[in-house]
């Protein structure tokens, strides 16, 4: 094993203030006993369950199997939810009512895996203003949240590279509107036009945002929805600084494939082999 993840992980362990480690399922597919095994073998605390192309059963005997099967291969975890066809914030109130109801199941699901949070995503593959409601978002956000809350479980609203969630300011009016706390996507930050037309940086759009950060998505950037890793630490320092001093200590690794997994890995290990003299000091 690589001598970075040895470091990172021996410190981690010294210290469980530290952030906790999870990676998220794709590039092993749907294979819980693989995923189990590679996240013994690599030092990870958990996985994300990433839904949208791995539904959750309806019929009850099957539900649960598949929830007893994600259970095995993982004691901690992230359920983020399905989004390709479901959008609360449609301007067709039924449609976005029926999405409510979908993603009700899986704040349920969530319950039955114990799982950290549900991960949402709002106004997914950049919809026209047109084809959204804010005040159908809101309310329906808050019903959400207020479910969730009911079930003992939290849902997070993940800032995407387009759409309303992709620019600092609309996303904090929602934030600040129904307190629905984030889960900070680095390389959806990174990639938004907001970054990338030089208005501010990752870190700039990190610390606007007004509520918790509950967990971070930990990659450089996404370009044609694939997600790149890191070349070197400095690449993505001062975000996961600016992870630390929000408080979020549950990061997830959220790449396509094993090689950019593993490149990601090997440089969230560099910054946490150094994390004890960047924050130990700090009041």
């Amino acid at each position: 094993m690589d001598e970075n993840w040895r470091r990172g992980d021996r410190l981690r362990r010294q210290d469980p203030s530290r952030p906790r480690l999870l990676f998220c399922h794709f590039p092993f597919g749907k294979d819980p006993e693989a995923i189990r095994e590679y996240a013994a073998a690599h030092g990870y605390d958990g996985v994300e369950w990433a839904l949208d192309g791995w539904r959750m059963m309806v019929a009850r005997g099957r539900r649960q199997r598949m929830i007893e099967e994600l259970r095995r291969a993982a004691s901690l975890c992230s359920l983020h939810a399905p989004y390709t066809d479901l959008e609360i914030g449609h301007r067709d109130a039924e449609y976005a009512a029926a999405a409510v109801r979908v993603l009700q199941q899986y704040i349920d699901a969530a319950v039955d895996l114990g799982a950290h949070h549900v991960n949402l995503h709002l106004g997914s593959f950049a919809p026209e203003p047109e084809e959204l409601s804010w005040d159908t978002l809101v309310r329906n956000l808050a019903t959400l949240m207020e479910y969730a809350a009911r079930r003992g479980t939290e849902v997070a609203v993940e800032n995407l590279r387009h759409g309303p969630t992709s620019d600092p300011e609309t996303l904090a009016a929602l934030l600040r509107q129904t307190g629905a706390p984030v889960t900070f996507d680095l390389g959806h930050a990174h990639g938004s036009a907001w970054v990338q037309s030089g208005r501010g940086s990752v870190t700039d759009f990190l610390k606007s945002i007004p509520t918790p950060i509950l967990a971070g998505h930990l990659y450089f950037t996404e370009r044609n929805d694939s997600h790149f890793a890191p070349a070197r630490v400095e690449d993505i320092t001062a975000a996961l600084d600016g992870l630390c001093e929000a408080g979020c200590d549950f990061w997830v690794l959220e790449l396509h494939t094993r090689e950019t997994l593993e490149q990601t890995r090997k440089v969230v290990d560099q910054y946490l082999a150094g994390w004890r003299d960047r924050f130990s000091s700090k009041p």
